[in-house]
């Protein structure tokens, strides 16, 4: 990543070539010029450079970078390198001038975009110098000065209200505009709606010129997304439906959506409010380049457009057609089950006959408490690519998973042995959703396509629309006959495409992505689109998807990427369906976002079934993710205030009861523990950093919460210090099963621990009050430890002390009076016969712990 540091250089005017009517209202020349001749390219250690200009007509640059990269490489943030009375300048170090340069305007770490889009410059071939000038909401990007365009522009008009529209232009309207401005419905015989106040309003979303009309009366339902407004000096603009949407005249949230099979016929239903037609176009091959059919749709109420087409369609692919806004839209079906391997076709499908054979007679696993889940987190593929005892077929795919492969003399156990032995309660899957990635490229998934259909590049076979579904069920029925749960990690914060490119906005323009007042998109999560929960029908959808794959698919629980991206109201919405389902549902997620505002912080949680990710533990024990900092399993000593919270089930910091929250110390994101560690402490024994890793993984599986484990973790997990590995390939993520063999002692350590946790209810007391009557920290120096009343909650342990030593150094743990079994020490984990007996003290070596019981 480049950091560019600020060179301030100012040039004086040489020619007008615009005006710009400011905020403030007063007309201000801004001269773009060219400062190639003050730019030297060997400065910046490449042969080339790109110079971007930039121009807001508000004047306001705090915060504005450019992030650039390579097409098809890795981005990186430029800082301006300087300004001129157009604006701030950037100079981008170009290493090969045959590549474009793809760049995003973003503030601060991505809080907002300019030009929701990608965009790419073609460099010259001939000069080391590349200029540019951009001027903001405008996605031209100008090769002179001469071309630039500053004349004020409407950028946006939303119907966000039945009688009040909001506009935004890059300048001032003048009052002659104000009064001229009309507003009709498109085609012949138009309506008109009479336009009562202009109202300047302020932005929290843009720094543009904003205002709300108000109407004379109601816009009629039968006239959104049929309004124009036209306004002097500027072309005639489609007024979007977009706040208007969640009054009850629009809101279908009972409607059955989606397709429904049967050999008879299938019933089609999609919501286009806005659409003024629709077809269901059919294809009797999956490739086809025309449709076979095409079949008029009829519009039912509250925006529901629906037909029944007679015969046995089981396998036809089809799309929508929609007209709105003046556009022919082509869009798969937002709630299909079933698409094309390339998720740009639906599929109509039996889901019955997905159904493996004997589907639905295996029990799902149940708990009793959600602090009885022991979590492992896997990626479909990295769990059996690199497993040679997996079939070949098989291998990187959902039967990989359900791989029987026992251990055999020296050998160690894999696919789903590994988990059965391991002895966890559930698996974490990563993303299985659809999402947009061509045949066999690797990707975790956080960027989904399609809700409602599992990815096919996990099938045994990408292009067969019924083999995802099919083999994701017999992965299902394989782990619950073995007692295993299943848990999705989903992402319903934001999609893999935009605009033109989504299905979503294809089908509603501007409805399902959260927009500003200037009509780009807002980068709450991130990645460059957000989905909006807070509107009505969008929350039905997150809802209705999450119901289906409980009913369908028989999931045991959902893990939700970025949580803190939706809004209470929608967490509270899909707890309430989920729950009435199945109680013993296991639900968490990520209280944070990909940096906008946070709607479902911790402590939004309190008092629901949903649990959140502790990071405040999770620092705690390990330092940071990625830098240099050391926390108590890893350094000397730590916050030891931190860890005592943990080790309560944050009860005392975010959380209402334990259940709330996830405990763990490293997961697919950022470095692995391990890889930590060789970062952190380079010089460290392969002793020390087998005994930090079975401390801190230790700690986890003995404190009040949900235990949390990064697949691969129990055998020192490396990706070679790679902290993103979203795309890096198998190289870098499968799992390597020969290390389960080196590190086999970390392995057991961690397998006694899960055993110990899921036979003494001690470990995972569920309520706030029994912790905070049974749970007594012991004042102990430099060790960390507690005593557990085993009695009070029904374990057979009737006292457990179990004390942490997180110092370079042994440290003397005093017992009280009596003998006391020792179920956990430096090297080893037992939850059956005891290692040892105690009396007086126990010593404890470096970055250790250890668990001792008595009557």
């Amino acid at each position: 990543m480049f950091r560019m540091a600020m060179r301030r250089v100012v040039v004086g005017l040489v020619v007008a070539v615009g005006l710009l009517v400011g905020v403030s209202g007063v007309c201000a020349e801004v001269v773009p010029v060219s400062v190639a001749d003050r730019v030297v390219v060997s400065d910046y250690g490449t042969e080339s450079v790109l110079i971007m200009h930039y121009h807001r007509p508000d004047g306001v640059y705090e915060g504005w970078n450019v992030w650039s990269w390579a097409e098809g490489g890795e981005g990186g943030g430029v800082d301006p390198a300087g300004e001129t009375d157009y604006g701030p300048y950037f100079v981008i170090p170009v290493e090969d001038r045959s590549v474009r340069s793809g760049f995003l305007l973003r503030k601060n770490e991505w809080e907002t975009r300019d030009v929701g889009m990608d965009r790419f410059v073609t460099l010259s071939d001939s000069k080391p110098i590349t200029e540019v000038w951009l001027v903001s909401g405008d996605n031209n990007i100008y090769t002179t000065p001469a071309r630039v365009d500053l004349t004020t522009k409407l950028v946006a008009a939303f119907l966000d209200g039945d009688d009040r529209i909001r506009i935004a232009a890059t300048g001032q309207l003048t009052q002659r505009q104000r009064t001229a401005i009309r507003i009709a419905t498109a085609g012949e015989n138009p309506s008109t709606y009479s336009v009562s106040r202009v109202e300047r309003t302020k932005s929290d979303t843009t720094a543009r010129i904003v205002y709300d009309l108000h109407l004379t009366r109601k816009v009629l339902p039968g006239d959104v997304g049929r309004l124009q407004l036209t306004i002097p000096e500027f072309e005639p603009r489609w007024i979007y439906a977009r706040g208007v949407l969640d009054s009850a005249a629009y809101l279908a949230l009972d409607a059955e959506l989606g397709h429904r099979y049967s050999a008879a016929g299938t019933d089609f239903a999609v919501w286009s409010p806005v659409s003024v037609s629709a077809e269901l176009l059919l294809y009797d091959a999956l490739d086809a380049r025309e449709p076979s059919r095409v079949v008029p749709m009829e519009q039912g109420e509250r925006g529901v457009w629906a037909v029944r087409v007679e015969g046995d369609l089981q396998g036809k692919a089809y799309v929508y057609r929609f007209v709105s806004y003046g556009q022919e839209r082509i869009a798969a079906d937002i709630n299909t089950y079933a698409a094309t391997f390339d998720s740009r076709r639906s599929v109509v499908i039996d889901l019955d006959r997905t159904d493996p054979e004997g589907w639905g007679l295996v029990a799902n696993p149940v708990r009793e408490h959600q602090t009885d889940e022991v979590i492992y987190e896997i990626h479909v593929r990295d769990y059996s690519v690199a497993d040679a005892s997996c079939p070949e077929e098989h291998r990187g795919t959902y039967l990989g998973l359900i791989h029987e492969n026992p251990a055999e003399g020296d050998g160690v156990s894999t696919g789903v042995d590994h988990l059965l032995d391991l002895g966890v309660t559930a698996v974490h899957l990563l993303p299985i959703h659809d999402f947009s990635s061509a045949v066999g490229e690797y990707n975790w998934g956080y960027w989904t396509a399609l809700f409602n259909l599992p990815e096919s590049n996990y099938a045994t076979d990408v292009y067969d629309p019924m083999a995802g579904p099919s083999e994701f069920k017999q992965m299902v029925s394989g782990l619950h006959g073995k007692g295993i749960r299943v848990i999705l990690d989903v992402v319903y914060n934001h999609t893999s495409s935009s605009f033109e490119f989504s299905p979503f906005h294809q089908t509603v323009p501007n409805y399902y992505f959260r927009t500003g007042d200037d009509g780009l998109l807002l980068n709450d999560a991130g990645v460059g689109n957000s989905v909006a929960d807070e509107r009505l029908m969008v929350r039905k959808y997150i809802v209705d998807s999450l119901v289906f794959w409980v009913n369908e698919y028989r999931v045991d629980g959902f893990r939700f990427d970025l949580l803190g991206t939706h809004h209470p109201e929608t967490v509270e919405a899909l707890c309430e369906a989920l729950l009435a389902i199945r109680e013993d549902l296991t639900l968490y997620g990520e209280p944070w976002t990909g940096g906008g505002p946070t709607h479902f912080p911790k402590g939004a949680q309190r008092g629901m079934a949903m649990a959140v990710f502790n990071d405040h533990y999770r620092n705690a024990i390990r330092g940071d993710l990625d830098g240099k900092s050391q926390g108590f399993a890893n350094g000397k000593g730590g916050n030891t205030e931190a860890i005592r919270e943990g080790v309560a089930g944050g009860i005392s910091d975010f959380a209402d009861e334990p259940t709330e929250s996830v405990n763990y110390v490293s997961a697919h994101d950022n470095r692995t523990y391990w890889d930590k560690l060789e970062y952190t402490l380079p010089k460290a024994s392969d002793a020390d950093k087998r005994a930090m890793q079975k401390l801190a993984l230790g700690m986890v599986l003995t404190s009040q919460g949900v235990a949390f484990l990064h697949g691969g973790s129990d055998f020192a997990r490396t990706k070679g210090g790679h902290h993103n590995s979203y795309n890096a390939g198998d190289a870098v993520n499968r799992f390597d099963w020969d290390r389960k063999a080196e590190y086999r002692d970390v392995y057991a350590y961690v397998r006694g621990l899960i055993a110990i946790r899921r036979a003494h209810p001690a470990f995972r007391i569920p309520d706030s009050e029994t912790v905070r009557r049974h749970i007594h920290f012991l004042q102990l120096g430099k060790l960390f430890a507690f005593e557990l009343d085993g009695a009070a909650v029904g374990d057979s342990w009737s006292r457990i002390i179990v004390a942490y030593n997180g110092e370079p150094e042994k440290h003397t743990l005093p017992l009280p009076e009596g003998t006391w079994s020792v179920m956990v020490d430096a090297a080893s984990a037992s939850a059956d016969e005891p290692l040892a007996a105690a009396t007086g003290e126990i010593v404890l070596p470096a970055w250790s712990m250890v668990v001792v019981w008595s009557e």
